[in-house]
C-alpha cells in the first residue's frame, strides 16, 4: 500500500498494480489506522523530511508493537532519533541502497546471516560469478521434510544445494548448522546452491520468498 498525496507518485504506483491511498496528513493517527497500520506486518517511512519520518515511526510504533519499521533519514544525526522512536532499520543515503530496503522486507532472514561478517558479502560477490546464489525457504506444516535432518533434505537434493544457515520459528539463527540438526515446520532454511536447481528442489518442499537476488548489490 503506497501512501501519499503526488499525483504523479500516485499514477506511478497505479501503473505498478499497488493500492494507492492518498495521505494529505501522513503524521495523523487516523491515516495510518485508515491503512491499518496498526495489523500491518511492515511499514516503511521515507518522506523527504527527517522531523516527519521520525514523527510517523513514533506513530507507528504506538499503533503497533509488533510492526517492522523501515524509516529514512537524510542527515547522519537522525538515526539516533529514528531508533528511539522506534524504527527496526534506518535507512541513510550513504550507506544504503532502495534495493538494500527492498531486501530487509523481503529477505530479512538472508540479510541476517550475510551482516554477521562483512566478509561474508565480499564471498556472495565471488559466487554469483559461478551462478550460484542464496536462497531464503519457509516449510511449511506439510512439507515432507519437516523433521529431517538437514544430511536428509541435502541428500535428497543430490548434490544441488547446501544448506548454509537455519532460522528458527523462535527467531534463533543458526549458522553453519550440523548435518543432524532436525528441522522443523516454520523453519527457515537459507541455501546456496545453482541457480536453476535449487529452484526446482524447494519448489517441492517450501514457499519460496518471490524476490532472489545474485550477489550482494550494494
Amino acid at each position: 500500500m503506497v501512501i501519499d498525496n503526488q499525483r504523479q507518485r500516485r499514477r506511478l504506483a497505479q501503473q505498478s498494480g499497488h493500492p494507492f491511498y492518498r495521505g494529505d496528513d501522513l503524521m495523523d493517527e487516523n491515516e495510518l489506522l485508515a491503512v491499518g497500520a496498526d495489523r500491518a506486518r511492515t511499514l516503511v517511512a521515507v518522506l523527504d523530511d527527517d522531523a516527519s519520518n521520525v514523527f510517523i515511526t513514533l506513530i507507528a510504533r504506538r499503533l503497533n508493537p509488533k510492526l517492522q519499521i523501515l524509516a529514512y533519514g537524510e542527515l547522519p544525526t537522525t538515526e539516533s532519533k529514528l531508533r528511539f522512536a522506534g524504527a527496526d532499520h534506518v535507512v541513510l543515503p550513504s550507506s544504503i541502497s532502495a534495493q538494500r530496503m527492498v531486501q530487509l522486507i523481503t529477505r530479512p532472514t538472508v540479510l541476517d546471516f550475510l551482516e554477521e561478517k562483512e566478509e561474508r558479502s565480499h564471498l556472495i560477490e565471488l559466487l554469483s560469478q559461478l551462478d550460484l546464489q542464496i536462497e531464503e525457504f519457509t516449510l511449511p506444516l506439510e512439507s515432507p521434510l519437516a523433521g529431517l535432518a538437514i544430511a536428509d533434505v541435502e541428500a535428497k537434493g543430490r548434490g544441488r544445494f547446501i544448506i548454509v544457515a537455519v532460522r528458527h520459528q523462535n527467531g534463533a539463527l543458526v549458522t553453519h548448522p550440523p548435518l543432524t540438526l532436525p528441522l522443523a515446520a516454520g523453519d527457515t532454511l537459507i541455501a546456496l546452491g545453482q541457480a536453476a536447481e535449487i529452484q526446482t528442489f524447494f519448489r517441492q518442499y517450501a514457499h519460496r520468498q518471490r524476490i532472489r537476488y545474485r550477489g550482494l548489490r550494494r
